[in-house]
């Protein structure tokens, strides 16, 4: 699909979630900041590392605050999950909690 398709696209989705204006706006403004990055003009195009690239290039700028980096991660995650329907790899809490169980619990994962 193309970049005005994919941009379409996602007011689309995001209209159908009734998500508000500001919203809207803020995550068509990540989406796009995202296909400007990585010069992409068809969706064909997106691979994953590129997501972790942008995540990872907006950590190291230093020029945006944490809230602002949950942003782009989630608009990113609404683009690969709900626009183009792949699977992204991200998650939200990049928190690793649960992997380091003490020695000695006995941890039941879903």
């Amino acid at each position: 699909m193309k970049r005005s398709l994919i941009l379409s696209n996602t007011r689309v989705e995001l209209r159908r979630k009734q998500a508000g204006y500001t919203t809207e706006r803020t995550i068509l403004k990540w989406v796009e900041d995202f296909l400007n990055e990585c010069s992409i003009s068809h969706s064909s195009q997106i691979r994953l590392w590129q997501t972790e690239a942008f995540i990872s290039g907006l950590k190291n700028s230093g020029t945006i605050s944490r809230d602002e980096m949950l942003q782009a991660r989630s608009a990113l995650i609404f683009l690969f999950d709900k626009v183009l329907r792949k699977s992204t790899g991200l998650s939200l809490n990049q928190s690793h909690e649960f992997e380091d169980a003490e020695p000695g619990v006995f941890r039941i994962t879903g």
